[in-house]
């Protein structure tokens, strides 16, 4: 019983010793160390950037862009939007299959 109640209670200063750290790195108002995000390639601030090309020209609306068939604050449902499928072919098959009974 004595070992489990020691290993709780040495896990439990091990959190606190760990919380108590966290809080004391955050909480320091020191400014000399470096940045947490410096280690990210990229982000100098004294080398000037030049700006990112826009893909597709930038104009807006797109070239290929069309408006919804359906507007979602309309109190109609969305299927009334767009047009049914047709659940059987509109011409008749070019091939009737054979239903006969296989010969033995």
């Amino acid at each position: 019983m004595t070992k489990e109640i020691l290993a709780i209670g040495i896990t439990l200063l091990v959190h606190v010793i760990g919380l108590v750290a966290l809080v004391w790195a955050l909480l320091d108002g020191d400014q000399d160390r470096p940045d947490w995000r410096d280690w990210w390639p990229g982000h100098d601030d004294d080398v000037p950037r030049e700006p990112s090309p826009v893909p597709g020209g930038g104009g807006l609306p797109l070239s290929d862009a069309r408006p919804s068939a359906v507007r979602l604050r309309q109190p109609a449902r969305m299927a009334e939007g767009y047009p049914r499928r047709e659940r059987r072919p509109a011409h008749a098959p070019e091939r009737v299959p054979d239903r006969s009974p296989a010969p033995h």
